[in-house]
């Protein structure tokens, strides 16, 4: 019995995670382009100029708040037994990789600003928050949590039948 989860190619690419969450949140980028369209095509006032440069330079900081999250992502999850490893990309790379306990590990979603939020804890102190980035979404976070509690489940029917601890 074995739990895993590797990211896919488009996934594992940083500008890729990018995309497919820009492709997946379209809405949040449509007034982006009406202001630059705006910025394009003039005639208009200095007031209106300053207006819009000043919605340009929110949406900017809002998009910067957006790549910093989208930085580290869950590349690997594989639990074997009772041995799990976590592998966390930063940027295209992996580079930090977690080897924990299964007992000791919960999940759980959360909702931030409107977006879940799947959290991996340790003994109550977070670990790894993820992000909806990518190919992860709030389904694809529902289902993992969902296999990652089965896998768990069936793990501790495994030990009360072979008579472990």
């Amino acid at each position: 019995m074995q739990l895993n989860y590797n990211s896919s190619q488009s996934d594992h690419s940083y500008s890729g995670r990018l995309f497919l969450f820009a492709k997946r949140n379209l809405w949040l980028f449509v007034l982006d382009l009406v202001i630059i369209l705006f910025l394009i095509l003039p005639p208009y006032s200095w007031d209106e100029a300053q207006i819009i440069i000043g919605l340009l330079i929110i949406f900017l900081i809002r998009d910067v708040f957006i790549i910093k999250l989208s930085i580290r992502h869950l590349g690997k999850f594989k639990a074997k037994g009772n041995d799990i490893t976590i592998g966390i990309l930063k940027g295209s790379k992996i580079s930090k990789e977690i080897k924990e306990w299964l007992p000791d590990i919960d999940l759980e979603i959360r909702n931030s600003f409107g977006f879940p939020v799947m959290c991996i804890y340790k003994e109550n102190e977070t670990i790894f928050k993820q992000y909806p980035f990518g190919d992860w979404s709030g389904k694809k976070m529902k289902e993992f949590v969902d296999s990652f509690y089965d896998y768990k489940k069936e793990q501790n029917l495994w030990k009360m039948y072979k008579g472990e601890e």
